[in-house]
């Protein structure tokens, strides 16, 4: 009888994300003053001198700074999405009204489609534990389970964006074949992110400790 893989729990994947972080966030300000953080963001490069543009809205929800808003409504979902992490208005919910992913694929490679499908499902299950909206909540489950059929993680840039969305449906999904595809997704997402230097570089270090947040508020409660 074959045996089937045993998936992580939780906690599990929390200690193993902490283990993959340790050491490449230690450049982070996290105990300097406002002034540090600010100029520390504006100041981001990654180790190959590069600098996305959700760059300063996730490190200004790890350094935990005050973050303002400035992406127009030309600019891509996963822009937007995380724009709306630091505003007060729900108008991020006009964007995730249609089926199956949240990018019209005319016009996007499919590395450059990956990278946006991610990132923006990353920032959008956040919004959906805040809100608290069940709809929300069931649409971010059908997008986990719509990368697992379209996309393959290792079409993007080897980040791992929304690793914390496929972890909480490895472990909560009702169907066994749902839940061990939510876990090979996350951890080949967790997996391509050393492919280059070995261990993560710092902005998959820092989209895994956001993620690792997430994980330690599913297991809070909050």
């Amino acid at each position: 009888m074959q045996r089937l893989p045993v998936i992580p729990s939780i906690e599990q994947w929390i200690a193993h994300l902490d283990g993959m972080v340790a050491g490449v966030v230690d450049r982070l300000p996290m105990e300097g003053s406002e002034d540090e953080k600010r100029a520390f963001i504006l100041g981001f490069q990654d180790e190959f001198g590069s600098r996305q543009a959700t760059d300063g809205a996730l490190l200004s929800r790890v350094l935990e700074v005050p973050y303002q808003p400035e992406t127009s409504l030309k600019a891509d979902v996963d822009n937007r999405l995380w724009d709306a992490l630091h505003r007060d208005d729900s108008s991020w919910k006009d964007l995730i009204s249609t089926e199956g992913g949240l990018v019209d694929p005319a016009g996007y490679a499919i590395e450059h489609r990956t990278q946006i499908e991610l990132c923006a499902l990353h920032a959008l299950w956040h919004l959906s534990e805040r809100s608290g909206d069940a709809g929300v909540k069931d649409r971010v489950d059908a997008l986990v389970d719509w990368h697992t059929r379209e996309l393959q993680p290792d079409n993007g840039i080897n980040r791992p964006w929304g690793l914390h969305a496929f972890v909480v449906r490895s472990v909560e999904a009702a169907s066994e074949d749902t839940r061990l595809d939510a876990m090979l997704h996350a951890q080949t997402l967790a997996n391509n992110c050393c492919i280059t230097l070995g261990r993560p570089d710092v902005l998959s270090a820092l989209i895994l400790l956001d993620s690792t947040d997430a994980l330690r508020a599913r297991l809070r409660g909050e």
